[in-house]
C-alpha cells in the first residue's frame, strides 16, 4: 500500500484536468503503472510543472492510497535529448507508451519491461530504421510476455503443424496463429507472416536480447512490425478496459507467467 514513496517512474503520458492539474500516467519500477494527480502544476510558476514531460524518465514522489494517488514531488533523471530530436525514433518510444498505457493492469510490478522500455527510449535514436523496428518488436514481445498476452507460438491453433510451409495469420481473440490454409476467410490476413518471418519471430520471443544481432530487411522489418502491432490493437480492442484476466486457466492460447 502506498502512503509515500520514491519512486523510479517513465512518464508515459498525461491530460489536463480543471484548471490547473494534471493527471499523469507513471510506468514505475516498482509498482508498475500508476496514474497520479499532480495538483496545481500548469500554474505559473509550478517547481513540478516542467519535470512531468512525457517521455522522461524520473524520481517521483508518490502519496496517496491506491485509486487516490498524487504526485507529491519529482525530480528528472533523463529527459532523452536524442530521442527529442528523431521524430522516428520518438514515434516508437511512443508507441511503447501507448502499448503499456492500453494492456498493462495498474499496481502490478514489471521491473524487466521497465528496465527493457527505459533502454529502448535511450538507444532509439543510435539505431537504423531496421534496428529500431528489431528493438520495438522485441520489447513489445517481452511485454507480451510479462503481462501474459504472449500468443501461442508452438503450432497451428486449426491442425496443430508446428512447421508452416504456407504464412501464419494472428488472432488477438485466440492468442493464437493459423495456417493460411486454415483460416477461413481474408479477415486479418493482413496481420501475417511468411515461414521465414516467422521463424525470425520465434526467434525474438527466446531472445529478445539477441534484437540488434538479426539481419532483415527494410520490408521485411515493417512487416513484423506491422503484423505484432495488428496483434497488440486486437487484444486492446477485444479485451480492454477490462482488468487482464487470470490466465492460467485461460481457454485461449496466451502464455500466462
Amino acid at each position: 500500500m502506498i502512503r509515500r514513496e520514491k519512486l523510479h517512474a517513465l512518464i508515459l503520458s498525461r491530460r489536463n484536468s480543471g484548471e490547473a492539474d494534471r493527471i499523469v500516467t507513471l510506468f514505475t519500477r516498482q509498482h508498475g503503472l500508476l496514474r497520479v494527480f499532480a495538483k496545481g502544476v500548469r500554474k505559473i510558476p509550478s517547481r513540478r510543472g516542467g519535470h512531468i514531460e512525457p517521455l522522461t524518465h524520473v524520481i517521483a514522489i508518490v502519496s496517496g492510497k491506491p485509486g487516490h494517488l498524487f504526485l507529491s514531488g519529482v525530480e528528472p533523471q533523463d529527459i532523452y535529448p536524442e530521442l527529442r530530436q528523431d521524430a522516428v525514433a520518438a514515434g516508437y518510444a511512443q508507441a511503447l507508451a501507448q502499448f503499456l498505457r492500453r494492456l498493462c493492469t495498474e499496481e502490478e510490478a514489471h521491473p524487466t519491461l521497465f528496465d527493457a522500455v527505459h533502454h529502448a527510449w535511450k538507444i532509439f535514436p543510435e539505431l537504423s530504421a531496421v534496428k529500431q523496428r528489431l528493438l520495438y518488436v522485441a520489447v513489445v514481445l517481452h511485454a507480451l510476455h510479462r503481462l501474459g498476452w504472449m500468443p501461442n507460438l508452438q503450432s497451428c491453433h486449426v491442425c496443430g503443424t508446428t512447421h508452416p510451409s504456407d504464412a501464419v495469420v494472428f488472432s488477438g481473440q485466440q492468442g493464437a496463429w493459423r495456417c493460411l490454409g486454415c483460416h477461413s476467410s481474408l479477415a486479418g490476413t493482413r496481420a501475417s507472416l511468411s515461414p521465414q518471418l516467422f521463424k525470425a519471430l520465434r526467434f525474438l520471443a527466446r531472445h529478445p536480447a539477441k534484437a540488434l544481432q538479426l539481419a532483415m530487411s527494410d520490408e521485411e522489418s515493417r512487416q513484423l512490425t506491422a503484423t505484432l502491432q495488428e496483434y497488440s490493437d486486437q487484444i486492446a480492442t477485444d479485451f480492454q478496459p477490462t482488468p487482464l484476466p487470470s490466465l492460467s486457466n485461460s481457454p485461449y492460447g496466451y502464455q500466462r507467467t
